[in-house]
């Protein structure tokens, strides 16, 4: 249980030390894609075993937006 609970709060440490505007505008990003396929698939019939790596997706395409933020959106501005 000490090793979830120190976790949780690596996790939290981490999250703070997060840039508040790019994170609000990536989870943006993300609920986008995620209404949209709530709109195209039919979640009566998602299997229970798929919801942990959906998350991990999930978070996994926020980073990424998240980390777009302070590299550039093109390969010109990160240059600059």
């Amino acid at each position: 249980m000490k090793k979830i609970i120190d976790i949780w709060k690596a996790g939290f440490a981490w999250g703070r030390g997060l840039h508040r505007e790019a994170a609000l505008d990536s989870l943006r990003n993300v609920l986008a894609i995620v209404g949209g396929a709530t709109i195209l698939a039919d979640f009566a019939t998602i299997k229970l075993w798929l919801i942990l790596p959906m998350l991990v997706v999930a978070f996994l395409i926020w980073f990424l937006d998240y980390d777009r933020h302070f590299r550039g959106q093109t390969v010109d501005e990160a240059k600059s």
